[in-house]
């Protein structure tokens, strides 16, 4: 009688729904280059890897200005990409798209998980898209945050903007045979000289204090330094995203100059979700509990 109350009791225990344990841990993975990546893993719930902006920024920027709020509804694992923030950089200098998305897969293959959320900001959006879309088995979802998916429109985009907020006529910047970066260039210096950057991403100057507060000096900038010398991460990721078919929620901001109001209408992804937003470039920080209240939802209906 005992051994059958106890092999109930077993039973039982195994019957019921495991509850995921919340994480909390950082540390370093040595990809097959032998390249060092700092993660950082905390919430608890379905896994969602960030994959920042920049290009060679690092993830703080969003746990630390109210991202971390996501880690209520998902295991967030952070990652600075190589070459940014506190991981190593790359002896040989490859960055290049297809070395980027390896180190996403080898990640995911050493913690274990089959299936994970991606979750892309700004520039990360293209990185995101080409994983996705090399390895579609093995993202659930994916929750892109005002992300790039086509340079070159973006950058126009800033070019415009830049010189509306500016007072003058783009075509001071845009010279005759001259590249769009030079015109980048021209636009981004003035909007510093007149203390006006912070309006292509905020409509507040104390949240771009508060971002660049958040930033260090000593961060790695190897990425950032270099990844111009590679083309592919300036094309067209909209046409990639025409194929693919996880649930996607796209967040874009109305008033986000750096990356253009308009961008995310490019976007063609087979299943998204939009939901547009009241703010500049960074919603988890303008608009906190708007932007978790939109993640929840989406999280929500998935499987």
């Amino acid at each position: 009688m005992k051994k059958l109350l106890f092999t109930c009791l077993l039973l039982t225990l195994f019957a019921l729904p495991q509850v995921s344990q919340a994480v909390n841990k950082s540390f370093y993975f040595t990809t097959s280059d032998g390249v060092q990546l700092y993660v950082r893993m905390a919430g608890e719930g379905k896994p969602c890897l960030f994959i920042h902006g920049g290009p060679g920024s690092w993830t703080k920027y969003f746990y630390a200005l109210g991202g971390d709020v996501v880690e209520q509804d998902m295991t967030m694992i952070y990652v600075d990409q190589r070459g940014c923030g506190r991981s190593s950089s790359s002896e040989t200098k490859d960055y290049s798209l297809a070395r980027m998305v390896k180190d996403f897969e080898e990640l995911r293959e050493h913690l274990g998980y089959d299936k994970w959320t991606i979750m892309p900001h700004s520039f990360g959006g293209t990185i995101a898209t080409e994983y996705a879309y090399q390895h579609p088995k093995r993202v659930n979802a994916a929750i892109f945050v005002n992300s790039t998916l086509y340079l070159p429109d973006a950058l126009e985009s800033y070019i415009t903007n830049g010189a509306r907020l500016l007072g003058k006529p783009e075509s001071e910047f845009r010279k005759t045979g001259g590249s769009i970066g030079e015109a980048l260039n021209g636009v981004a210096y003035q909007l510093n000289q007149q203390n006006l950057m912070y309006k292509m991403m905020y409509p507040k100057k104390e949240m771009f204090d508060q971002m660049n507060a958040v930033m260090d000096t000593t961060l790695n900038w190897d990425f950032g330094s270099n990844v111009w010398n590679f083309s592919e991460y300036e094309q067209d990721f909209t046409i990639k995203s025409a194929s693919l078919k996880m649930p996607v929620l796209v967040i874009s901001g109305n008033n986000d100059l750096s990356v253009g109001p308009e961008h995310y209408k490019l976007f063609k992804f087979k299943n998204a979700t939009y939901r547009p937003m009241d703010t500049g470039h960074c919603p988890y920080q303008e608009q906190t509990a708007l932007f978790h209240q939109h993640v929840r939802a989406f999280m929500a209906k998935l499987k």
